[in-house]
């Protein structure tokens, strides 16, 4: 008899709330995630409505799972369901045995369109092999804040003494980098509030000029924004002669290299660089209040990218390449607009309370 013939077999079946114990125990065999009953509700019990989530099974163990939010997307126009995943691990000592490629097949299965936006490089090179497509790249952008900060980019970008580049920051930082209003349309005004607008959802209801965008959903951001281990939320509107012409939602929390800021998505239908531009401004402005040292963006937008650069962001970071299963029977729609509001880059890093320190992005 084989050596792995007694083995448990493996078997990927749909998440139910029977299993949560399985899934509790290879979170905290695999993540620093919080460990108290209410994230674990909140995680895996509240979105069951609007996510899928398929988990691999050694008996009663949970040795892998993947994970997938339900979006609402407008592909060249039409209104379709889709399908965003993450947390897509096996048990380390698994791999290469080919349980991961059978979890995302069960995705594959599913009838709506998949997208996976990042990932590690491994997802990268598998998902081709498994015959999805590469729509593009989202690029990663930081606006630096902090002295400091700023002092070590210097040290590590070009070699300059480290208490040299603190001592030149210092009086530089706040003029120099600091966020700067910029030139608004006529009649312009910008809300702050806690909660999305209900009126955002007409501003999709136009052309938006992008042949990918994805919709906010009311219910799965507020399952988003009850998280109290992913940071504090901001939704910003912006009215011209008072009408809604564009929306921001950003989230400040703690990261690597400590309170830090991203913003979320950035939105107007038919935008300019110089709209964003001004949507831009305004929401670094905002930020402020929360004191972070750097704020993140991502963007595959040409006029996001334009906008970011003229308020001083600049690219950095991790890229994010965008994958889609199935396969466009015809050419990719053009222009697709992927932000931070994707996957799970909105609520990484969380902050466990018995450790003081979460997972960085």
């Amino acid at each position: 008899m084989a050596a792995n013939d007694s083995a448990p077999k493996t078997s990927v079946v749909p998440f139910t709330p029977e299993l949560l114990g399985a899934v509790r125990a290879f979170s905290e065999r695999y993540w620093n995630r919080p460990r108290e009953d209410a994230y674990y509700e909140w995680r895996y019990l509240r979105p069951q409505p609007f996510s899928r989530m398929f988990v691999a099974l050694q008996g009663e163990e949970c040795v892998g799972t993947l994970f997938a939010l339900r979006k609402t997307w407008r592909v060249r126009g039409e209104l379709l369901d889709c399908h965003e995943v993450f947390d897509w691990h096996s048990l380390a000592e698994l791999r290469g045995s080919g349980l991961g490629i059978r979890l995302m097949r069960a995705v594959m299965r599913l009838p709506e369109r998949v997208f996976s936006v990042g990932g590690t490089a491994d997802v990268h090179s598998t998902l081709p092999l498994m015959g999805w497509q590469q729509l593009g790249t989202a690029n990663a952008y930081e606006l630096p804040l902090s002295p400091a900060l700023i002092a070590e980019r210097l040290h590590r970008s070009k070699g300059v003494p480290l208490w040299l580049a603190r001592a030149a920051m210092a009086p530089l930082a706040g003029p120099t980098f600091r966020p700067r209003r910029l030139p608004a349309p006529g009649q312009a005004t910008v809300e702050v509030a806690s909660e999305l607008s209900p009126d955002v959802q007409r501003l999709y209801e136009e052309e938006s000029g992008y042949g990918m965008v994805q919709q906010p959903d009311p219910e799965l951001l507020r399952w988003l924004t009850a998280s109290r281990w992913s940071g504090s939320w901001r939704f910003l509107h912006f009215r011209v002669a008072g009408r809604l012409r564009g929306w921001t939602m950003t989230r400040t929390y703690l990261g690597k290299t400590g309170v830090q800021s991203s913003i979320l998505e950035v939105f107007s239908p038919r935008a300019t660089p110089e709209t964003y531009a001004w949507m831009v401004a305004e929401t670094a402005l905002a930020l402020l209040a929360d004191r972070p040292t750097r704020i993140l963006a991502r963007a595959s937008c040409p006029a996001y990218r334009e906008a970011l650069g003229r308020n001083r962001f600049r690219h950095a970071g991790v890229d994010s390449p965008l994958f889609t299963w199935p396969k466009f029977r015809e050419d990719a729609p053009a222009n697709p607009h992927f932000t931070f509001l994707h996957s799970d880059a909105p609520i990484l890093p969380y902050v466990p309370e018995q450790s003081g320190s979460g997972e960085h992005v």
